[in-house]
């Protein structure tokens, strides 16, 4: 899938600004974007058509693939329609979980119709849950794999990776305690993150901060990028796309998460 690839993951709390949003997107240029958080995109598609113009008017054009959501808060997966031809958009199970989402199947514009392509999710667990976003992260791994190519899942994972640190639990909110952190023994137990979600997305998908934090000590890439001290904004890929990733980085964005972005040196990657 042609050489360099670059991938945007952003939450936009709640629909957001788009006027800055867009100036970070179209600074960043990426070919796929993965956003979480459009809120009633889908009662309302002047939304959608707004954010497209913004994007537009700043010389970066993206198609975006909304995601049906059971309770309106959307994810969308966007890509350049120049650079990426578009296969499918699957959503038959998005009602399943609390935001929603679809893997779309995307490839290169020349590619034969034999080639596979990339898989992508735009992923928003819910936040509530431990156990009940594991559930989704499950359903969403076995879509991912579903086409038989290469997969990217990122977005809003909304719980601890493995091998992040611990946070100061103590100085986190109940509420965030209440779904992220193990059940205590006793009131003198220390609190411990519940790594479930982690440790389900690890069995099938390579953390990619995680990964290139191990392999070039940069710890610093396992900085939170959100209030409530974790990781949660993530992106991860099929095996077969470990040995392309060259770069990650988090950025400060007009929300209440970071954006992440990643790159992908496609010519390393291994087939589908």
């Amino acid at each position: 899938m042609g050489e360099l690839l670059t991938v945007l993951s952003i939450n936009t709390q709640y629909g957001g600004q788009w006027g800055p949003l867009a100036d970070l997107i179209a600074d960043i240029r990426p070919d796929v974007l993965l956003t979480q958080e459009l809120t009633d995109w889908g009662r309302d598609p002047r939304l959608q058509g707004a954010a497209e113009r913004e994007l537009e008017w700043r010389g970066w054009g993206l198609r975006f693939l909304v995601a049906p959501s059971p309770v309106h808060n959307h994810t969308a997966v966007a890509f350049r329609p120049d650079r990426l031809a578009f296969r499918h958009f699957e959503t038959k199970y998005s009602h399943l979980t609390e935001n929603g989402y679809g893997v779309a199947v995307l490839a290169d514009r020349d590619a034969s119709d034999d080639d596979p392509g990339l898989a992508v999710i735009s992923a928003h667990l819910t936040a509530y849950s431990a156990e009940a976003a594991a559930t989704e992260a499950q359903r969403m791994i076995g879509r991912l794999h579903r086409y038989g190519g290469q997969g990217i899942l990122g977005g809003d994972i909304n719980h601890m990776p493995v091998g992040d640190p611990e946070p100061d639990w103590d100085a986190v909110e109940p509420y965030n305690r209440s779904s992220r952190c193990l059940p205590r023994s006793s009131p003198d137990e220390p609190w411990r993150g519940n790594r479930i979600v982690g440790e389900k997305l690890g069995v099938a998908l390579v953390d990619v901060a995680a990964h290139l934090a191990d392999t070039t000590g940069r710890l610093d890439l396992r900085d939170p990028t959100a209030t409530g001290g974790l990781r949660v904004d993530q992106f991860h890929v099929t095996a077969n796309l470990r040995d392309a990733l060259i770069e990650y980085e988090w950025l400060p964005a007009p929300s209440d998460h970071h954006a992440i972005a990643m790159s992908l040196d496609m010519t390393r990657a291994g087939p589908g």
